[in-house]
């Protein structure tokens, strides 16, 4: 099981689009990828990551510095509701990056998440 879950993880890895050192990662583009430890923070799935992420988009609000949280939600129903199943856990997470634009996001950068595993 962990070699499948090696394998699939370095399968998205090299489908993803990595930033390079000193890069932003590229805002509402899928194939974002998040790896860290997820909690629960004022009714929000946030994704805590051990380095930090910056953002860059064609939209002000896509333009965002750099920061060691995201708010993550699924793209649909069942993502979401496997997200929520792994919390407190490490996860690995598949989807696209944008930039946080109401009070209700509580962290600068949100994850919509199509793809989700716990390594």
């Amino acid at each position: 099981m962990i070699g499948k879950l090696l394998a699939v993880a370095l399968a998205m890895a090299l489908a993803a689009e990595p930033a390079l050192a000193g890069e932003c990662a590229s805002a509402n583009q899928d194939g974002a990828i998040a790896e860290g430890h997820l909690i629960v923070r004022d009714d929000a799935l946030i994704l805590q990551m051990p380095e930090g992420l910056c953002l860059k988009g064609e939209d002000e609000l896509d333009n965002v510095e750099e920061t060691t949280e995201l708010h993550v939600f699924g793209a649909n129903d069942a993502v979401h509701g496997a997200i929520v199943k792994l919390v407190g856990q490490d996860v690995l997470l598949r989807g696209r990056f944008m930039g946080a634009h109401t009070q209700h996001h509580k962290a600068p950068i949100l994850m919509e998440v199509s793809e989700v595993d716990a390594p």
